[in-house]
């Protein structure tokens, strides 16, 4: 357990510097689904029911900082009501102060994570950015956290990679050797910190693993992490250690598409028995542990739980016509943004292809182009949700014919058309086929 002092510290260097305190109060996120995406809370709600949530949500923001992520929040989640905690009262006033400029509200509060129930409310959201691998208790946070969610509630938190991050860890302990470490830094601080990596050699591993020039006036970038007080990294084992100690179910990783541990291999078709043999009997745990140990490229555990598993359900491109019939066709609210509008029309209009990966790039690394009945059902679904037959009905008169014939196509044709080009959207979550 942590000293009270290490918690003082902490609270002075966010009172001295929110975090992320050096955002303009002018920038939004609203036209950015990449930076939107770790915070539409749909997402996670989506994958694991197979549903979106019928209503504004209740948000809660933990350690919220200069209120960038509490903003990301509100953009990412329209209509939802925020409310936002930090440890530091500056921080708290300047999310609300920022909230208010970009014309949201929330219920702003300068508080400890540990005081959550002081709160008097549960909430279906909670976004934990940066802040659970800081806690006194990491265990104690997490499961204080599960205790003002709302059933059915999703948790979305990360921790540091004690692999990733190890270099980090051991120039800490090197602060802490100089007496860098024992109140909130200074500039003093920061000006020692310069020293020593200017005047090491440029192949001395340290300099060479972590420091560039362009950061040595980053009073933020030297808080967190040269000089970061009570920073601790995380196996995975250790991930789902804490989730089973606070009742929760792992959901996924946030970023799933770069935790795939067949992409690690060269020739993945050919792999040796042994490998293969691990990769199909492998859990979730076994094998994002072992693509941490092997690549160690993740600094943040990025992850979504809650008290509920995924549901086992049938995956869209094995669905009966009853299926098909209930499905409720719903837009990724994050996709609704002016690049892609631009480009859905120029690309209907040209009978071009529509690049869509660039907008989703958590989802798919490869190049994902979208035809005419894709771009159909994108046209029609930025205007409303549809039930999938009312889609149909919507795209079928606008389809292209036959390309080989010249003839229109069947009624078979077209339904088939339509329910590829959404599958291909389901997939990469540009769509949500909702049941």
């Amino acid at each position: 357990m942590e000293s009270s002092q290490t918690q003082q510290n902490l609270y002075n260097v966010y009172e001295a510097y929110p975090y992320q305190g050096q955002v303009p109060f002018t920038f939004s996120f609203r036209q950015d689904p990449d930076r939107l995406f770790p915070y539409a809370a749909a997402i996670p709600f989506y994958l694991r029911d197979r549903r979106v949530p019928a209503g504004p949500l209740d948000i809660l923001d933990v350690g919220c900082g200069a209120g960038v992520t509490t903003l990301l929040l509100a953009e990412a989640n329209p209509g939802a009501h925020l409310t936002a905690i930090d440890l530091s009262v500056r921080s708290a006033q300047l999310t609300a102060e920022r909230l208010q400029f970009q014309g949201y509200t929330a219920d702003c509060r300068g508080m400890a994570a540990e005081d959550l129930p002081q709160l008097g409310k549960q909430f279906d959201y909670i976004n934990c950015h940066e802040v659970l691998y800081l806690l006194p208790d990491p265990w104690a946070g997490l499961q204080q956290m599960a205790a003002v969610l709302k059933p059915g509630g999703i948790i979305r938190a990360n921790l540091h990679s004690a692999n990733a991050r190890v270099v980090f860890f051991r120039s800490q302990e090197l602060m802490r050797m100089l007496g860098l470490m024992e109140s909130a830094p200074s500039e003093f601080e920061h000006q020692v910190v310069r020293e020593w990596m200017g005047a090491l050699k440029n192949d001395t591993f340290m300099k060479k693993a972590i420091w560039q020039d362009k950061y040595r006036d980053d009073a933020e970038f030297l808080n967190s992490n040269f000089l970061l007080q009570g920073d601790k990294g995380f196996s995975i084992p250790d991930l789902f250690s804490m989730l089973e100690s606070a009742g929760l179910y792992f959901l996924g990783m946030v970023d799933s598409r770069s935790w795939n541990l067949l992409d690690l291999f060269a020739k993945p078709d050919e792999l040796p028995d042994t490998v293969r043999l691990f990769l199909e009997e492998a859990s979730d745990m076994e094998q994002l542990h072992a693509h941490d140990l092997l690549v160690a490229s993740h600094r943040l555990f990025d992850f979504w739980c809650s008290a509920q598993p995924t549901r086992e359900l049938d995956l869209p491109g094995t669905w009966k016509e009853s299926q098909w019939a209930q499905a409720q066709a719903i837009l990724n609210p994050i996709l609704k943004v002016e690049r892609l509008e631009t480009s859905l029309r120029e690309c209907l209009q040209e009978y071009e292809p529509l690049l869509i990966n660039p907008l989703l790039p958590q989802t798919t690394a490869k190049p994902v182009y979208l035809t005419r009945p894709a771009q159909l059902c994108l046209r029609f679904l930025w205007e409303e949700s549809l039930l999938v037959p009312e889609l149909i009905a919507r795209v079928l008169p606008l389809l292209p014919p036959d390309p080989w014939t010249g003839q229109p196509l069947s009624q078979e044709q077209g339904v088939a058309q339509v329910r590829q080009a959404l599958v291909q959207m389901e997939v990469i979550l540009a769509v949500f086929l909702a049941v």
